[in-house]
């Protein structure tokens, strides 16, 4: 098996495994490049950002020996819009804190998580402070978020 195959197979399993979480729904923007992926994920529950849907950008290319590239792709009131993000351990910028074991359900579960962090927040693309009255805001316009890969807040989580 070559290493296109083999990352292929780990990519299938993975977008089973997503399939599988009642949080989280994956599509693929580009149906000839099956190493970006967008998945959309509800808000961390007992959170200011519970009840909205976000939406983000994985470029998976190096995955699994590397961490991917990772980004938002609208307004969310946590991370900067259409900017790759700095999170140690489960996006590119560091990948000494990455581990290959890593799933990409576990990459979202962790993006969802630290929305909510209020102290220690900083990095490339990731607000150093929440605003609540921001994140209600947004959370209300991630309700009818539409992208071109097919997401369609409206009708998802239904």
């Amino acid at each position: 098996m070559t290493d296109k195959q083999t990352k292929m197979k780990i990519l299938a399993k993975q977008f089973g495994e997503i399939a599988k979480n009642p949080n989280m729904k994956a599509f693929f923007p580009d149906k000839t490049n099956p190493f970006i992926w967008h998945v959309s994920y509800k808000g961390p529950q007992d959170s200011d950002f519970q009840g909205g849907i976000y939406h983000c950008h994985l470029n998976l290319a190096h995955y699994p020996e590397c961490a991917p590239e990772v980004m938002l792709l609208h307004e969310n009131g946590s991370y900067n819009p259409n900017e790759l993000l700095c999170i140690v351990g489960i996006t590119h910028y560091h990948q000494e804190g990455w581990t290959p074991g890593t799933s990409i359900e576990a990459i979202i579960t962790a993006l969802q998580m630290l929305m909510q962090v209020t102290t220690g927040r900083g990095g490339i693309g990731v607000y150093t402070s929440l605003d609540q009255k921001q994140i209600l805001k947004d959370k209300e316009k991630s309700l009818t978020y539409t992208c071109k890969c097919g997401a369609n807040h409206a009708a998802l989580f239904k």
